[in-house]
């Protein structure tokens, strides 16, 4: 009986973690990470830099901690038998996800006080939706360490009684 309780009781967390991989993931394709306008307009997604009309630009490796992200989220989906490994790989997703919103955040201000020949300010800094796509990643992926542990609490009580 024990299997199929633990079955049942594992579905609310593996969606939040499913959806905050799904939220990582939309990195992945090309979307804006920041934007601001400097004489000339750039933008950056998770692979370059672009400055005005330029297809070329500076490398960007923001895509491998997405990657990382989104391959430990899968790694706590498909441990669901070991409660303590779930909660650990949880924590640690937290801390990327935050260091991936610093990281956009960092790499906006930093980029935009970078250009030595830009004669102006950058001006109209905005960030783009794959920040807005972390914060609620991060939202999921704390509802979803919170569900494991409440799944633990359940289980330890349930052995307890018997």
């Amino acid at each position: 009986m024990e299997p199929n309780i633990q079955n049942m009781i594992q579905r609310i967390q593996t969606v939040y973690f499913l959806i905050a991989a799904l939220l990582v993931a939309t990195t992945l394709f090309g979307t804006d990470l920041f934007s601001f306008d400097q004489g000339q307009f750039v933008h950056s997604t998770a692979y370059k830099l672009f400055r005005g009309t330029e297809m070329a630009g500076k490398k960007m490796d923001f895509w491998m901690l997405s990657l990382v992200q989104i391959i430990f989220a899968l790694m706590i989906i498909f441990s669901f038998k070991m409660r303590h490994r779930q909660i650990f790989l949880g924590w640690i997703l937290l801390v990327l996800n935050l260091l991936s919103s610093a990281w956009i955040l960092l790499g906006a201000n930093v980029h935009s006080i970078e250009c030595t020949i830009c004669k102006e300010p950058a001006t109209n800094l905005s960030l783009g939706i794959v920040f807005y796509l972390h914060a609620a990643a991060f939202i999921f992926v704390f509802l979803g360490i919170r569900g494991v542990r409440k799944d633990k609490k359940t289980i330890d009580s349930l052995n307890r009684l018997r």
